[in-house]
């Protein structure tokens, strides 16, 4: 009798575990992930989110919590490669100030943060949580992940403090014009000694109307993608008589020395400022806001 019961109960076992396709049934909400555990979500400050089970092994994944911590701090702030590349380096030990220095980045402030040992998204967020002072005025900064450690550099950029801006400006106009009295090697063009240039008004209401708007809505180039105004089309307006114009701009210089020499480095924008054919300058600097990608704008425009 007790063999016919447990033959019984073989059969019922076997009957039930072809219904279920072979394999144990997983009751709802069991761990599905790789890791172990089923997706949780985590809300970030200003409403994405993150599995909260997700090791914080990648920059982007540091960079979205490190975003949620400038939001929750009341701040807007910029990824900006060149900090990365900095942030790569004080991950394996360099010094912050020698790394900015380096990387020819001028802070007027600057901080770092090192976490020695990554963990979940959760525990990285309350690690980077109750530091608003070192958020507060700092409008960029640059993330890594690397042999298991994760560094957040963070800056406020020096920004133009000029008491005449007209001096500054001419003094623009004076280093531009020793460089072309020099010479210079654009890229692969060998350019001689230019003829010196002289301020004209007209191009400097060009300029600093171009100025104005690449802070107003945050762009950078030579089209107004509100307006679509050309270097032509804003010395035009301004009352420049020639349609034969140029323009350079450059971005996060602080001095004309530096400002020059951004543009001089650059192929094109050399060639541009040593154009024989130029007769007149006119330039407009401003600085940036912390809602925008750079710090401070130059315009040079040409005429003849």
């Amino acid at each position: 009798m007790k063999r016919v019961v447990l033959l019984l109960l073989t059969a019922a076992v076997c009957a039930a575990h072809a219904q279920t396709g072979g394999t144990p049934s997983v009751p709802f909400g069991t761990p599905t992930s790789q890791s172990g555990a089923q997706p949780t979500p985590l809300t970030l400050p200003g409403g994405q989110a993150v599995d909260a089970n997700a090791m914080v092994d990648s920059a982007d994944l540091f960079d979205l919590l490190v975003q949620a911590d400038f939001r929750a701090c009341g701040q807007t702030a910029h990824r900006d490669p060149a900090l990365d590349a900095v942030a790569a380096r004080v991950a394996r030990g360099f010094a912050l100030k020698s790394e900015l220095q380096a990387a020819k980045l001028r802070p007027l402030r600057a901080n770092q943060f090192v976490l020695p040992k990554l963990g979940r998204a959760p525990a990285v967020l309350k690690a980077l949580a109750n530091q608003c002072a070192s958020r507060v005025g700092f409008s960029r900064y640059g993330v890594a992940v690397q042999d298991g450690r994760a560094a957040l550099v963070a800056m406020q950029p020096a920004q133009i403090v000029a008491d005449d801006p007209r001096a500054w400006l001419l003094r623009f106009m004076d280093l531009t014009n020793e460089a072309r009295r020099q010479g210079q090697r654009c890229g692969d063009q060998l350019f001689h000694s230019a003829p010196p240039l002289t301020w004209n008004d007209q191009l400097g209401l060009s300029a600093q109307g171009h100025v104005t708007d690449m802070i107003r809505l945050n762009f950078r180039g030579h089209v107004n993608p509100e307006t679509g105004s050309t270097p032509e089309s804003r010395a035009r307006a301004a009352g420049y008589p020639s349609a034969a114009v140029g323009e350079n701009a450059a971005y996060d210089s602080v001095t004309p020395e530096d400002a020059l020499q951004s543009l001089l480095d650059s192929p094109g924008h050399c060639r541009t400022l040593m154009n024989p054919e130029w007769r007149e300058f006119g330039a407009a600097m401003g600085n940036g806001t912390p809602d925008t990608v750079f710090a401070t704008y130059w315009v040079q425009s040409f005429g003849r």
